[in-house]
C-alpha cells in the first residue's frame, strides 16, 4: 500500500553556502558512480556534476516551478520521467532511507559540505536534524510517494 511523506526542503540564502555534514561512513557504488555518506540520522549523496543535473528539479525554489513526481519503492526511484533501478549493492542505501522515511518527526532535505572533499563539493542530505535558519530558508516541500 502506497503512502506519502512530506520532506521539508531548504535553499541557502546565498549561493554555495552550506553547513557541514559531520561524521560519516562512505560507500562508493562503482556501477552507478555514486558516493553515499552515512551519518547519524542522515544520509548524503555527493553531488557530482551529472548527479546534480539529474536532481536539479529538487532544488528549484521558484513558486512557479512544478515539482516532479517522486516515487520510491524497493526496486526503483522515479523522479519525473526518469527511473533509477536498485540492485543488491544498494541495500544499505535503501535501508537507511526507508528508516528515515518511516521514522517519526520531520525530514529535511538540503545541501551540505564536508572539509575532506574538494572546495565547492556539495552533498544532498536527507536528515532528521533541522538546518540552521541563519544559513537556509525553507522552500516548497517535496512530497515523496512510498510504494
Amino acid at each position: 500500500m502506497a503512502s506519502e511523506r512530506k520532506i521539508r526542503r531548504y535553499a541557502a540564502y546565498f549561493h554555495r553556502w552550506a553547513t557541514a555534514f559531520g561524521h560519516y561512513d562512505k560507500h562508493f557504488d562503482e556501477k552507478k558512480n555514486l558516493s553515499w555518506l552515512f551519518g547519524e540520522n542522515q544520509i548524503g549523496l555527493i553531488l557530482t556534476p551529472s548527479v546534480e543535473e539529474f536532481l536539479r528539479p529538487l532544488f528549484l525554489a521558484s513558486p512557479e516551478a512544478v515539482q516532479p513526481r517522486i516515487e520510491l519503492g524497493r526496486e526503483t526511484l522515479r523522479l519525473g520521467d526518469a527511473e533509477l533501478r536498485f540492485g543488491k549493492g544498494d541495500q544499505r542505501v535503501l535501508d537507511t532511507v526507508m528508516d528515515l522515511l518511516h521514522g517519526a518527526g520531520d525530514l529535511h532535505l538540503l545541501q551540505t559540505y564536508h572539509l575532506v572533499f574538494p572546495s565547492g563539493t556539495r552533498i544532498l542530505t536527507l536528515t532528521r536534524q533541522p538546518p540552521l535558519t541563519i544559513v537556509y530558508r525553507e522552500i516548497e516541500p517535496l512530497i515523496l510517494r512510498i510504494l
